[in-house]
C-alpha cells in the first residue's frame, strides 16, 4: 500500500481533480484518496475533537466522525474544484470537510438518541416466554447444557432472559412498548426489577454451565 506515497507531494488541486475523475483507473483513485486522507486527516481529526468535546464525546467518537467524513467524501466526491482558487484550495477543502463532519456528528447524535429511545426496532417485537420447539437436530453437549440451564429458570426469569436474548441489540434499549408489556406480564413490576431478573438469570445460567461442564469433565476422567 506504500504506492500512495508517490502522490504525497502532489498538489491538493491535482489530487482532488484526479480522484473526482471517474474515468481514472480505480487503483489510481484509491491511491490518490489515501494521499488526500494522509494530507488532511490530522487537521480534520483536531477539528472533530474540538467539536466532539463540546458535546461530551471522547477521542474515539472524534476518530469515528473523521473516518465517516472521509468515507462520505469518497462516496460523493463533489468538491467544487472548478470554483476554487488554486492558491487557497487547501483551506477551501478543509472547510468542505468540516461541513461534512458537522453533518456526520449530527447523524451520530441522532443515531445515539434513536438507540436510547429504542427506535431501531420494527415494532413487532414480542415477549419470548419459552424456548421454541427444536427440530430433530443433534445439539452439541454445550448447547444441551445451555438449554437445560434456560429451562431451569423460573417462568419470570426465563421470559426476561429470552426476550432480551432475542431482541437486545448493541447499545440499544429494548423498545418502550415491549418493556411496558414485559413489566405488565411480570405483574406490574418496575424496570429495576426486570434488570434484577436479567442479572439473576444470567448469573444462574453461568453457574449452571460451570457446574454441568465440570461434572461432565469429571465423568470423562479429565481430572
Amino acid at each position: 500500500m506504500d504506492d500512495w506515497k508517490k502522490f504525497k507531494d502532489v498538489t491538493t488541486y491535482d489530487l482532488i481533480k484526479t480522484f473526482q475523475d471517474r474515468n481514472q483507473p480505480d487503483n489510481t483513485r484509491d491511491l490518490v484518496f489515501f494521499a488526500l486522507c494522509y494530507k488532511f486527516r490530522e487537521d480534520l481529526l483536531n477539528k472533530c475533537e474540538i467539536n466532539c468535546k463540546r458535546f461530551g464525546h471522547d477521542i474515539n467518537v472524534a476518530e469515528q466522525i473523521a473516518e465517516s467524513t472521509f468515507k462520505r467524501y469518497a462516496l460523493k466526491g463533489d468538491f467544487k474544484i472548478e470554483k476554487t482558487n488554486t492558491f487557497i484550495i487547501d483551506d477551501s477543502f478543509k472547510f468542505y470537510l468540516y461541513g461534512i463532519a458537522k453533518n456526520e456528528l449530527t447523524n451520530y447524535y441522532r443515531l445515539q438518541q434513536r438507540k436510547i429511545n429504542g427506535h431501531l426496532y420494527g415494532g413487532s417485537e414480542a415477549i419470548i416466554k419459552d424456548l421454541p420447539p427444536l427440530p430433530n437436530i443433534k445439539l452439541s453437549i454445550q448447547d444441551q447444557i445451555k438449554l437445560k440451564a434456560i429451562e431451569s429458570l423460573s417462568p419470570s426469569h426465563r421470559a426476561v432472559y429470552l426476550t432480551y436474548k432475542q431482541h437486545e441489540r448493541m447499545g440499544c434499549n429494548l423498545p418502550k412498548k415491549l418493556l411496558e408489556e414485559l413489566r405488565e406480564f411480570l405483574g406490574g413490576v418496575k424496570q429495576s426489577t426486570i434488570r434484577g431478573y436479567k442479572k439473576e438469570a444470567n448469573d444462574q445460567i453461568k453457574k449452571y454451565l460451570e457446574v454441568m461442564t465440570l461434572t461432565k469433565e469429571l465423568s470423562d476422567g479429565k481430572f
